[in-house]
């Protein structure tokens, strides 16, 4: 099945259902609700598209597009429609509806010790599965540490960097490292 991207908006068809699959997909230290997404879209430059097939929505993206850059900053996939491909279908969707843009993405570093270290390996393997190479560079924000992927073999720390900076979220301010 091909999916549509819709961009979300307050009065989005599919607002009802966004708002409750944030709060299932992200816990709490990486929530941002959906209503300062749509601020974000507004001033930031972020696309926050719902992800729909046979006119239903099977999740929702939020993606950053910066000079070169395509900074895939979350991704859900409701539940009923995951392991089934939508996710790489949703990938998929990314890399044609940005043409030419650098894919990137962040998530949380595996840690043996989180409560969640299944979930982060699922996770890390499934963009190695679509594409995304390590870049070696890894962040933290927010009280989380993420490692980063990028699709091109030429990731740009720099320009990276650069377009975190213009990320306006309460509190936002990364820090990088190498492992």
């Amino acid at each position: 099945m091909e999916l549509h991207t819709e961009y979300i908006t307050e009065n989005s068809r599919y607002w009802e259902g966004v708002n409750r699959l944030a709060k299932e997909a992200f816990p709490p230290e990486e929530d941002l609700a959906p209503q300062a997404l749509v601020k974000m879209a507004e001033t930031d430059h972020i696309d926050f598209l719902a992800l729909s097939g046979q006119d239903a929505c099977i999740g929702f993206m939020a993606v950053k597009i910066y000079k070169d850059l395509a900074y895939l900053f979350f991704l859900a996939i409701e539940p009923a429609c995951r392991s089934k491909g939508y996710g790489s279908r949703a990938v998929e969707t990314l890399k044609a509806k940005y043409p030419g843009k650098k894919q990137i993405v962040d998530f949380e570093m595996p840690d043996d010790h989180a409560q969640n270290h299944a979930q982060r390996k699922k996770r890390r393997d499934f963009y190695l599965r679509n594409g995304y190479q390590e870049t070696g560079l890894f962040l933290s924000y927010l009280g989380v540490d993420y490692e980063i992927f990028c699709m091109d073999s030429d990731f740009q720390e720099d320009d990276f960097q650069e377009m975190m900076k213009t990320i306006h979220i309460e509190g936002f301010h990364p820090k990088y490292f190498y492992k």
